[in-house]
């Protein structure tokens, strides 16, 4: 199976950080890098599907706006589990808001399985410690890919549009 794991960033001079994760039950292949523009986000995931089919794609981003008040639901479930999340109205979260719900949407459209994840939840619930990694935002989308994995196992919980690992 394979995942591909975004944490995206909010502007597109900023690194996003992008994982492909192959798994078949033995051992797992990952490859991480670091684009820039959606151009280059999209051609990759692309071209990836064309070698091989993505059964989910994983990425660090809020898909969409609060109904009402300052969260989102699964941000206050998220909340209620110890985590932070930042509201998508926060100013410094809406181009990433913006940008993680256009992604998402072309996405989708085009055929793909594409779920937000929050890696910092993630990243606790699997234990994973970030000081060893050598880039936050390839540790970061590698976090993103394995949510996915845990996702296609069945070993997650969705909260609110936001999924966790079990």
């Amino acid at each position: 199976m394979r995942v591909v794991g975004i944490d995206l960033a909010g502007l597109e001079t900023n690194e996003t950080g992008f994982c492909i994760l192959d798994f078949d039950g033995e051992k797992d292949k990952i490859q991480v890098k670091r684009l820039l523009y959606d151009r280059e986000i999209l051609n990759d995931i692309e071209n990836l599907s064309l070698e091989k089919k993505i059964d989910v794609i994983a990425i660090d981003a809020p898909f969409g706006w609060p109904e009402e008040g300052y969260f989102r639901r699964g941000d206050l479930m998220l909340k209620n589990r110890g985590f932070a999340p930042l509201s998508p109205l926060f100013p410094g979260m809406k181009p990433l808001t913006v940008r993680g719900k256009m992604l998402s949407e072309i996405l989708k459209k085009r055929g793909f399985k594409v779920i937000e994840v929050f890696s910092k939840a993630s990243e606790k619930i699997l234990g994973l410690d970030r000081t060893k990694a050598a880039n936050k935002d390839e540790y970061d989308a590698l976090v993103c890919a394995l949510t996915g994995k845990a996702y296609l196992k069945g070993r997650y919980e969705n909260l609110g549009g936001i999924i966790i690992p079990k």
